[in-house]
């Protein structure tokens, strides 16, 4: 088995859905049903800016990201509106999904993933 298949949390994944709104536009946002999966997820670090902004509230604010990968055979694709639950507290996907597909033995995708 590859370190790749290897998932170390249960989570449920509420992919993102199309909904309309009562001025009939079409709008997305996470599903209300969330979908049991396994998935491993780590740290990531995050440096910020680094401007004089980003300084002088260090201490102050901090936010939690972390790297989100599924096991190859995951084959949906998560939309910018979906979230996770894990260890009972709703996480954002944050961007977009990161590709990695120079071999098929090594081919995978990871997401990151903040505090909602």
């Amino acid at each position: 088995m590859s370190l790749l298949d290897a998932a170390n949390e249960d989570i449920l994944v509420f992919p993102e859905e199309a909904y309309t709104d009562a001025d009939g536009n079409t709008l997305t946002r996470a599903g209300r049903t969330g979908v049991p999966a396994r998935a491993r997820i780590a740290p990531a670090s995050w440096a910020g800016r680094g401007d004089s902004a980003d300084r002088a509230s260090e201490g102050f604010e901090s936010e939690q990201i972390y790297l989100l990968r599924f096991p190859r055979s995951w084959r949906t694709v998560l939309g910018a509106q979906s979230q996770i639950e894990w260890r009972g507290v709703r996480w954002s996907i944050f961007g977009d999904p990161v590709v990695f597909n120079s071999s098929p033995a090594t081919a995978h995708s990871r997401y990151m993933i903040r505090r909602s």
